[in-house]
């Protein structure tokens, strides 16, 4: 929020809400409709940002995305969320505490803060200096007042100023390439669905540039939680040692315990592939389509690329047939 923009009589709206309104909102806004503007299959499929989001951090087009998918604001919902960025804090540039004591990503006041903030990355923290938390929050406060049926008004709710509406609209007009496939396609590898999936996106690679250099060792790390960041790792251990690095606070497991962890099912970011039992116990871990790259799906230790080593990633193509449907499928609690 500008400096000299003083937004008390939004306060003032936050504090005369119901509490069944607003926990109505809360209970309706549970699903996420959509992940990278709903084309996230195609991901790797595009190689450049489009002229209409020119200017935009690539970081950030996904989670304006997924923030307007999650509280239903129509395709023009992940550009208006960048223009409120924009004049709010040039896209995190400002993140000074306004004369009106509006603070973070997307300036909201405390009060504000209070009725609308969420945990939008998962790590079960509400922080205003958290793109993802203040993103997210800002949708759901446009949902709240308006959005998608009334923009002017649920802008003019988010800033009572109409000089303050028009320049979002106008941003949002610019960079309306935000809310459409191609784009979504673009930023789909520069950023996994939230900070945590990125997080084991990220040790995944470091360990697979690693591997060639490491061995596998059959109860390497056992017995340790966290594992130690280089292991040594066996299949279970290296697993449990992504989750760990995602912030899951699980112990380091065999794959007996892994069979048995988080929930049932394929996941909606990351599944867990795991054989329990002997002669053929086994685990690795799955990306979803629209988290990486498709020949950077399966992680973990294997016999078919570089057998004896550590861990790393395992093209599809290198399996033999059959062999992925003899696995149990699990995901991580919530993922």
């Amino acid at each position: 929020m500008p400096a000299q923009t003083d937004r008390r009589s939004l306060s003032t709206l936050l504090l005369a809400v119901p509490f069944a309104a607003l926990l109505a909102l809360i209970c309706g806004a549970v699903a996420l409709a959509a992940v990278f503007g709903g084309s996230a299959s195609a991901c790797g499929g595009a190689s450049a940002a489009t002229g209409d989001v020119q200017g935009v951090p690539a970081k950030l087009i996904p989670i304006y995305q997924q923030a307007a998918a999650k509280y239903r604001l129509g395709p023009k919902g992940p550009s208006i969320l960048a223009g409120i960025n924009w004049e709010e804090t040039r896209f995190g540039a400002d993140l000074g505490v306004s004369s009106a004591e509006a603070e973070g990503w997307m300036q909201f006041l405390p009060s504000s803060w209070e009725a609308f903030g969420v945990d939008g990355n998962g790590d079960g923290i509400k922080d205003t200096n958290n793109p993802w938390d203040a993103i997210f929050a800002a949708a759901r406060l446009l949902r709240y007042s308006g959005a998608p049926g009334d923009w002017h008004g649920a802008i003019f709710a988010y800033n009572h100023a109409d000089w303050y509406v028009e320049d979002v609209l106008a941003d949002a007009e610019k960079w309306s390439g935000i809310g459409s496939t191609e784009a979504a396609m673009a930023s789909c590898e520069v950023s996994a669905p939230n900070e945590r999936v990125a997080k084991m996106v990220a040790e995944a690679e470091r360990l697979s540039q690693l591997r060639p250099t490491t061995e596998y060792v059959w109860g390497g790390s056992h017995g340790l939680t966290p594992t130690p960041p280089n292991g040594p790792f066996d299949c279970s251990s290296a697993v449990s040692h992504l989750l760990q690095v995602g912030g899951f606070k699980n112990p380091t497991m065999d794959t007996v315990a892994l069979s048995t962890w988080g929930e049932p099912g394929p996941g909606q970011w990351v599944t867990i592939l795991v054989k329990p039992y002997e002669p053929e116990a086994h685990t690795v871990l799955k990306f979803m389509p629209g988290v990486t790259p498709p020949n950077k799906r399966y992680w973990g230790t294997s016999g078919f690329v570089e057998p004896g080593h550590g861990p790393g990633w395992i093209p599809e193509s290198t399996f033999d047939a059959g062999y992925l449907a003899r696995f149990e499928l699990r995901h991580p609690p919530g993922f």
